[in-house]
């Protein structure tokens, strides 16, 4: 269960608009840098017109093209080999920015670092909406470990994208005269951080079902994703005004944090039934039963549909626990308060891959551009 991005378009620049290169170093570079820029916005027109499965191979490579140019002229910005011409204005559609429009217009923003962000940000969103793509095929037996893991390598990858943003880029971006939509804002970036690496860590409860994995351990692992999801929500929260915050992205962490601590119930409860615990099995059985029941009724079809798959295992083991425990154990269904102290704390299985810039194609800061530094290393040749 992974959110889908819808992936940002911008609109044409070009670098020459802005940048002045007194000494004449680097126009051929400049050129470069437009054309490449180019060709990211034609990879993601294109991407928003496809109606069939996105190639995110290509976005994520020519992003990666791009990104040696883009880190080339913030070096020579800031060691003076170039200065501008007029303040640089680049306007991107945003994605997580909530809007009365049912269409989303573009936003114009002014500063390089709306540029990095944006694009580092689009990396991340493509990283993570292949892992989903991966995870939503209908995969053959003899794939499913390969694919699965190469889903939960995506969204590690992407995770750290975003915390790189979050951590490195937003705190320089420290100018609060300008206007910025909600996506740019640091918090915004840690939190989505946040929540790839749960959604890695629960392709790992899954690959623990396949598995002879205990009911304890996979509950700890689904409280480590329900305890990301809540801080993500956190951060969304702790903004000036969260309801600037897309209104489907903003019910997706707040029910994806509810969908956990039910899942993880739903563990606790197997687990107490496998110690012969039975009225612990049927106080947690029956509250993930009324959590996947009340999830079943969300809007969003994502959590609909997995609640609605969980509900009717769920439903099941209510019943055949409530009847055992009526008919044969007749111990007593602890309180409320008496459940939640025995939850555990939660455990996470997954780190995020730290985001390793690539090397500027250009400027004071040029060094060997080897292929894995040419796309920031997101892919590791691995995938394609």
């Amino acid at each position: 269960m992974s959110y889908i991005y819808p992936l940002p378009t911008t609109g044409s620049i070009s670098w020459s608009d802005f940048l002045l290169d007194e000494d004449n170093l680097y126009l051929s570079e400049i050129s470069e840098a437009t054309a490449q820029r180019g060709r990211v916005r034609e990879a993601l027109k294109e991407a928003k017109r496809t109606e069939g499965p996105i190639d995110y191979t290509k976005i994520i490579n020519t992003i990666g093209d791009y990104l040696p140019y883009l880190f080339g002229i913030i070096d020579c910005l800031e060691g003076g080999q170039l200065k501008l011409k007029k303040e640089i204005e680049i306007s991107w559609r945003c994605t997580l920015s909530d809007t009365v429009l049912k269409k989303k217009s573009r936003v114009l923003c002014k500063g390089i670092y709306y540029e990095l962000i944006f694009i580092l940000l689009t990396y991340g969103y493509a990283c993570s909406d292949w892992a989903t793509s991966i995870i939503e095929r209908q995969l053959q037996n003899d794939e499913i470990d390969l694919r699965l893991r190469q889903a939960a390598d995506l969204l590690r990858k992407a995770g750290g994208v975003f915390a790189y943003i979050g951590e490195q880029i937003c705190p320089k971006w420290n100018n609060d005269s300008i206007s910025k939509p909600v996506d740019v804002l640091m918090e915004i970036p840690t939190s989505i951080s946040k929540i790839a690496l749960a959604d890695s860590t629960s392709i790992a409860i899954r690959k623990a079902l396949m598995q002879q994995t205990t009911s304890s351990l996979l509950a700890k692992l689904a409280f480590g994703v329900s305890g990301h999801y809540e801080m993500a929500n956190g951060l969304i929260k702790s903004l000036k005004d969260p309801s600037k915050v897309c209104g489907d992205f903003r019910k997706y962490v707040s029910y994806g944090a509810l969908f956990h601590q039910a899942l993880g119930k739903k563990f606790l409860a197997q687990d107490a039934n496998e110690h012969q615990q039975y009225g612990k099995a049927v106080g947690f059985i029956t509250e993930a039963k009324d959590a996947f029941q009340l999830l079943t009724k969300s809007k969003l079809t994502t959590i609909a549909a997995h609640a609605t798959q969980e509900y009717n295992e769920v439903k099941n083991l209510y019943t055949s626990y409530v009847n055992y425990n009526n008919t044969v154990a007749y111990e007593k269904v602890p309180t409320k308060a008496d459940l939640q102290a025995l939850i555990p704390g939660g455990r996470m299985l997954q780190e995020l891959t730290k985001y390793n810039p690539p090397s500027p194609a250009f400027g004071p800061g040029l060094k060997p551009i080897t292929k894995e530094q040419s796309s920031g290393d997101i892919l590791g040749g691995r995938y394609y």
